[in-house]
């Protein structure tokens, strides 16, 4: 089975959405095989197409007000969130900001007499160090999920 192609194919879809077919078309359409086809298949589909168009069922006033107030919710509520998780994030900043002010070298001196007290082995060491740093993020992923 070979398909076959035509040149004016896109100019016969074209005029079949439009629904408006010129009689130079009609002439082709006449002599060429492919041309006919696609008119027979896409003239059928683009003719149910129309019909199913007209037979949707269309949404009460009602029904469309109710789903406008729900989306808008929807939406008020996401800003909300969103204005939320900039506040906790600038007000964290600043709560570390304030304490490495604060307390930076008291907290530096802290942690180097810890870690030298521990002697802990370096692929530990590392591991504790990927917990404490991958915990958090794991956390703040869990609640983004829901």
């Amino acid at each position: 089975m070979s398909a076959q192609t035509c040149h004016r194919e896109d100019e016969l879809l074209d005029a079949l959405s439009r629904g408006l077919i010129g009689p130079e078309l009609e002439g082709h359409i006449g002599g060429c095989a492919a041309c006919s086809d696609l008119r027979l298949v896409a003239g059928g589909l683009l003719d149910e197409r129309m019909q199913a168009v007209a037979e949707a069922p269309v949404p009460t006033a009602g029904t469309m007000w109710w789903r406008m107030q729900v989306r808008h919710r929807q939406e008020v509520a996401a800003t909300a969130r969103r204005s939320l998780l900039i506040g906790q994030a600038a007000t964290l900043s600043i709560a570390i900001v304030l304490i490495v002010s604060l307390f930076g070298v008291e907290i530096a001196v802290g942690v180097r007499e810890v870690i030298a007290a521990v002697r802990l082995s370096t692929p530990l060491l590392i591991a504790v160090g990927a917990w404490l740093l991958l915990a958090p993020l794991a956390g703040w992923v869990a609640i983004r999920q829901k």
